[in-house]
């Protein structure tokens, strides 16, 4: 097996140095700020920021060095270099107008702010160099529910992967992809929609090596969102969430036992106490119909899954002892064998995801 070529880049697209390693782990997932690590014998030069291709014929992975340790190993100088996708270059807090919110399309909007905070900053220190954006696809009629901050005007302080790019691709399937090409002294993102359509996996079939299914327990969790308004505690709107994970305000087809939360919501001048309702119920109950957390282990190169070619964002029903879940594609790690990570829950409460609340 051919060895992985390893490179580090400074930001300038120069080369620091190579060597190579025999084996490699690599995680990535859309929803967490995780990274991964690599030992290498020791490569004077590498910094913090710098970027790390990993490449081995079509296989290849790109990011940022975030960590340099250091150790030794039968008197070999040795370096472990951690880094995180290229995503973490947008890991950014954007002024969000929410009026703009289904005029134009979501990937335009999305490129649009990469644009003004790393293309044409005024702060020329703070602009990426290389960097480019472009839209493949055009949603339209988009909205994110994000709203202004109480006196914030039409106007929100969100993070842009929490708040933006990450909902935009549960809900609209649109994905931030990136790409380092050090030839064209680039870093390419394209901002599009997944490829349509919905696939099937049969995960008890002999190629699924391994399979975990944790399905969220929807009876467990607030299903009634009692809603106030906070200029006049007499104004309510009472949202109940039903089994079918659809929710609205009839009090029928109910989860039981009831849990019930209760919420006071703010509204601007000129905007209605129904319309912030409307956005706390969507902030509770949206999304919820991927609350799995699905996790098959295959081959590399698996001939019926083809994990390769699956995109994060790509939509699935995963069947598991008879049953159908529908999920989505939302990590994967690739060693030995691939892993694939299916729905929006994760099970380690000590990852730090980027899941947020809106506003």
């Amino acid at each position: 097996m051919r060895p992985y070529n390893v490179e580090i880049f400074t930001q300038d697209f120069e080369m620091v140095g190579n060597t190579n390693v025999n084996e490699i782990t690599y995680k990535e997932d859309y929803l967490s700020s995780d990274g991964n690590t690599v030992t290498v014998l020791a490569l004077p030069g590498v910094k913090k920021q710098d970027y790390i291709r990993i490449s081995r014929g079509s296989e290849e992975y790109a990011g940022i060095v975030t960590e340099i340790g250091y150790g030794t190993d039968k008197s070999k100088k040795l370096q472990t270099i951690s880094y995180k996708p290229l995503m973490e270059l947008l890991n950014t807090d954007v002024l969000f107008d929410v009026d703009l919110q289904g005029q134009g399309s979501m990937e335009q909007f999305i490129c649009d702010r990469i644009k003004e905070m790393f293309i044409i900053n005024e702060d020329e220190m703070q602009n990426i160099k290389g960097l480019s954006v472009s839209a493949s696809t055009a949603t339209k009629d988009w909205s994110l529910h994000i709203t202004p901050s109480d006196k914030g005007g039409h106007y929100n302080i969100v993070n842009l992967i929490d708040s933006v790019i990450i909902p935009a691709m549960e809900k609209y399937s649109i994905l931030v992809k990136t790409k380092l090409d050090i030839q064209n002294r680039e870093v390419q993102i394209s901002v599009g929609r997944a490829a349509a359509g919905i696939i099937t996996i049969e995960s008890d079939l002999p190629n699924i090596i391994k399979k975990s299914v944790t399905i969220k327990q929807v009876s467990a969790d607030v299903n009634k969102l009692i809603i106030y308004d906070a200029e006049n505690y007499a104004n309510t709107r009472i949202y109940y969430l039903h089994p079918d994970l659809g929710y609205d305000t009839k009090d029928r087809d109910r989860i039981v036992p009831v849990v019930c939360e209760m919420q006071a919501v703010s509204h601007e001048e000129g905007s209605s106490f129904e319309s912030a309702a409307i956005s706390a119920a969507h902030n509770k109950f949206a999304n919820l119909s991927y609350s799995n957390l699905i996790e098959l282990t295959m081959m590399n190169g698996d001939a019926l899954v083809k994990p390769e070619e699956l995109e994060f964002g790509q939509v699935a029903d995963i069947i598991s002892d008879g049953e159908s879940y529908r999920s989505i594609l939302t990590g994967r790690e690739r060693g030995k064998n691939t892993k694939l990570v299916f729905g929006t829950v994760r099970l380690d409460l000590t990852k730090i995801l980027r899941r947020q609340e809106n506003g």
